[in-house]
């Protein structure tokens, strides 16, 4: 007997917790594809709050604890059939290649599409031979791929699972037989061919991914330009610093020069006083010794010589200036004037306005005036609960409102974000119908502004 190609076993999707073929593929909100017993052990190990094993995003809302069973909860969660097909149709071509017609397990050789079955030699002459089925497709199974077997619809009625399901019926939403499209859906006025509906959805999710492809790609500009932001912070801030290191260094080098220009007048100013200093030395040790030492004869026969010559050094007092010491002063107001100038220098400022929303290309977000639509969600009958929360903004100044179960009410905080990440973040609930608030540097926290009914706040 045949065995099932190597290229086919190749191509087969593993599940990358198990990294087994998958069985019974489930989409995560985080969009990863894990198998359903996959999903149901993790949750069971890692409890319902449990995250995708591969992001760690919440496969559960917080609502659903408590209702049901993990089986029920994760079997809700959509299946992924197009997997799906492409995993029993490797497992279809994967087995025994026997004719599934003949009763003598003779070797099959190709495969008819529409009746789904591996089939010999002998019993292709004879399906080609009968009228019902002399039109059908069969394909070698060598060749046959299981992308080429999952891309033919062989999907059943949704009522007769014997028989193929050959229409779809869009008000209902079902695939169902001729059989059913003539007698339970005859009334339904859109009753179209599979591939025809097919097609135009196709169309539909193509336009949707080329929109949300668009969104993405606005995003990533954003994202770059934001990242983008703060090496050029970096940079203005050290050619910043970098100038005013430049030009206190270069006023330190004036003032030093200053310093140096006073020194060395003053100095020279001092040589001559220091000559006088040590001439008035000199000669007061002279009389000083010649009063101790002299005879009375000798100190009168030189007495008035010695007079006008210490009359003479007496006189030069009145000809020389007064030393006066040079002092460097700093005007200190304008010094601290300069430090709390440099001290403002590199503040870090964020808008308070409303963060713009990314819109499709073609359809550019409304200019609205940031004061005017303050000043109209402030007037004297600016909204409460519901619909304050259909208006609250980031940046938006409030204070405990109706449903606040906290004993202090002389809060005033700022709404940082909606929804709320400190919802996710923290503690991992459901963001939605929360918002966070930073409480005046006190702290921050996130509030119920819509769920289950309650209104922690209100505008100021």
């Amino acid at each position: 007997m045949a065995a099932a190609s190597a290229s086919s076993s190749s191509e087969l999707p593993e599940c990358p917790v198990c990294h087994d073929g998958y069985q019974e593929p489930k989409i995560l909100p985080c969009t990863h594809l894990v198998c359903k017993k996959c999903v149901v052990s993790w949750l069971h190990k890692a409890g319902v709050k449990g995250g995708c094993p591969l992001c760690r995003a919440p496969i559960l809302p917080p609502t659903s604890q408590g209702q049901r069973d993990l089986d029920t909860l994760v079997n809700d969660l959509p299946t992924d059939l197009a997997t799906m097909a492409l995993v029993d149709s490797h497992n279809t071509l994967s087995g025994q290649h026997v004719c599934m017609i003949c009763e003598d397990n003779t070797a099959a050789t190709s495969f008819c599409l529409q009746c789904d079955v591996k089939i010999c030699k002998d019993c292709v002459k004879t399906h080609k031979k009968i009228p019902g089925t002399r039109k059908h497709v069969i394909e070698d199974l060598n060749k046959l791929s299981p992308q080429r077997l999952a891309e033919i619809n062989r999907a059943t009625c949704n009522v007769h699972d014997d028989r193929p399901a050959e229409v779809y019926c869009s008000p209902h939403q079902e695939l169902i037989c001729m059989l059913c499209a003539t007698t339970n859906h005859r009334s339904c006025v859109e009753v179209k061919a599979i591939t025809d509906v097919a097609t135009e959805k196709r169309r539909e999710l193509e336009q949707q991914a080329q929109r949300l492809r668009a969104m993405e790609t606005a995003l990533a500009a954003q994202i770059k330009e934001v990242k983008d932001m703060f090496p050029s912070m970096r940079r203005k801030a050290k050619d910043t610093f970098d100038d005013l290191e430049q030009w206190v260094e270069k006023r330190r080098q004036e003032v030093n020069t200053l310093i140096q220009a006073e020194e060395d007048a003053t100095m020279t100013s001092l040589a001559e006083l220091e000559k006088w200093r040590a001439a008035l030395a000199l000669n007061a040790a002279s009389v000083e010794n010649l009063v101790q030492s002299a005879s009375g004869g000798a100190l009168l026969g030189m007495l008035n010589s010695l007079t006008s010559r210490l009359n003479d050094l007496e006189s030069q007092a009145g000809t020389t200036r007064k030393i006066e010491a040079a002092d460097l002063t700093f005007n200190l107001h304008k010094l601290d004037q300069l430090k709390a100038d440099i001290a403002s220098l590199g503040q870090i400022t964020k808008p308070t306005s409303t963060p713009t929303t990314l819109q499709q290309p073609t359809q550019p977000a409304p200019v609205t005036s940031t004061a005017t639509t303050a000043t109209t969600r402030r007037t004297a009958d600016k909204p409460r609960r519901a619909e304050l929360a259909k208006v609250l903004r980031v940046g938006d100044r409030v204070k405990p409102g109706p449903d606040w179960d906290c004993p202090r009410r002389d809060l005033t905080g700022t709404v940082t974000a909606i929804p709320s990440r400190r919802a996710v973040t923290t503690y991992g609930l459901d963001p939605t119908g929360r918002v966070d608030v930073e409480w005046n540097g006190e702290c921050e926290c996130h509030h119920y502004m819509g769920y289950n009914g309650l209104y922690d706040l209100d505008l100021l």
